[in-house]
C-alpha cells in the first residue's frame, strides 16, 4: 500500500472510531443489517452508522420526515422552500455553502413526499465529521427566516416548479399521482 493510501485509510478508520465511540457513549444499537447499525439516542434521534474503510470520505445525511405530503391546500412548495432556506445560514454558520466548499464538500438537499434531507460528503477527518454534525444540528434549530432570503428563494423554487410544469414526464407523473391518490396528499403534492 502506498503511503498516501495508508494515510487515507488511517484517517478513515480514525473518523469511524471516533464516530463509533460517540455513538456508543450516547446510544444503544437497536438493529444491525448488512453492516449498517442503527442507534437510537436518548432524545429519540435515529442514527444509521455505515463504516466503509475503503473510502477516504465521510458523509453526514440528515433526514427529516416532513415533505410535500404534509402541506395543506395553498401551501404547495413550502417544504421545498424551507429546504432552500436552511442553506441561507445561521448566526454560527452565516455562509453554509461557502463553509462546506472551503472544506472540499459535495453537498445538497432534497425534498420528497415524506421527507427532506440534507447531506455533505467531505474528506474523512475527525474535524470534518465534527463540523458536519455541528452544522446540521445548528441549521435545523437556528436557521432564521429573513424576508430578503425568503423573497429570493421563493423565486428560485417557483422557477423550479415552472420547469416541472414544462416537462412532459413531470406532468405525466403528477397526473398519475393525482389519479392514484385521490384522497391522499400524495395526489396533490
Amino acid at each position: 500500500m502506498k503511503p498516501r493510501e495508508t494515510a487515507k485509510t488511517i484517517a478513515a478508520l480514525l473518523v469511524l472510531f471516533v464516530a463509533a465511540t460517540a455513538l456508543a457513549a450516547d446510544g444503544t444499537p437497536v438493529a444491525e443489517v448488512e453492516g449498517i447499525t442503527e442507534y437510537r439516542l436518548d432524545n429519540g434521534l435515529r442514527v444509521l452508522f455505515f463504516p466503509d474503510p475503503s473510502k477516504p470520505k465521510v458523509t453526514v445525511n440528515v433526514t427529516v420526515f416532513v415533505g410535500s405530503r404534509h402541506e395543506g391546500y395553498g401551501e404547495a412548495g413550502m417544504a421545498h422552500l424551507l429546504e432552500h432556506m436552511l442553506f441561507k445560514g445561521t448566526p454560527q454558520h452565516p455562509e453554509i455553502p461557502k463553509a462546506l466548499k472551503d472544506r472540499g464538500a459535495v453537498f445538497n438537499g432534497s425534498t420528497w413526499y415524506d421527507r427532506t434531507n440534507y447531506f455533505e460528503t467531505l474528506p474523512a477527518s475527525d474535524e470534518n465529521l465534527r463540523f458536519a454534525l455541528e452544522l446540521e444540528a445548528d441549521r435545523l434549530v437556528n436557521s432564521p427566516i429573513r424576508a430578503e432570503d425568503l423573497a429570493s428563494e421563493m423565486t428560485v423554487v417557483r422557477n423550479e416548479f415552472e420547469r416541472g410544469e414544462n416537462n412532459p414526464a413531470m406532468v405525466l407523473w403528477q397526473r398519475m399521482m393525482a389519479a392514484a391518490y385521490l384522497w391522499h396528499n400524495y395526489g396533490k403534492a
